[in-house]
């Protein structure tokens, strides 16, 4: 998959879907989780439903029928940065609750945007495109490029995150 750049001084890139891991959905908003989301995802930590709520949840919401994951420094309770480069890993990205499967990054998302500026230095048209300097665009497409790819094939959409 190759990212075309346009003449001169600033280069673009094409409006995307993919997440490039800059973690900000992660930290500007708190994923919720039925009851059953919550009891899989501590049957795959391996604790129990109640160790699971009393380390993992948000204590402060009302919630009966859903529970919100708590956040740790600013960001998802699950969320860590990649020692050493732009990126963030969910630790439980294998069986995330629906509210993260359901969220689709984009270049026209208001939190992709600001991944973008911060980690990157890039900007977004209004046509969708990622604007910015060559070597800060080649180095975004890079990383497109790695997480796109495995072994010189491409991954499927629906595996990409």
């Amino acid at each position: 998959m190759m990212y075309p750049g346009i003449a001169g001084n600033k280069k673009q890139v094409p409006p995307f879907t993919i997440c490039f891991r800059c973690g900000i959905c992660c930290s500007d908003h708190q994923a919720i989780l039925s009851l059953a989301e919550a009891q899989r995802i501590a049957d795959k930590l391996g604790i129990t439903p109640d160790d699971f709520r009393n380390r993992y949840t948000d204590k402060r919401w009302p919630g009966i029928k859903n529970l919100l994951l708590r956040k740790r420094n600013g960001a998802c309770v699950f969320l860590e940065r990649v020692k050493g480069s732009k990126v963030t890993r969910c630790q439980i990205h294998a069986f995330r609750p629906l509210s993260c499967i359901d969220w689709i990054s984009s270049s026209y998302r208001r939190e992709c945007q600001k991944g973008l500026a911060r980690n990157w230095g890039l900007s977004v048209s209004l046509a969708g495109s990622v604007e910015g300097t060559s070597d800060r665009v080649q180095e975004f497409c890079r990383l497109l490029e790695s997480l796109t790819t495995c072994n010189g094939q491409e991954i499927s959409q629906y595996n990409r995150v």
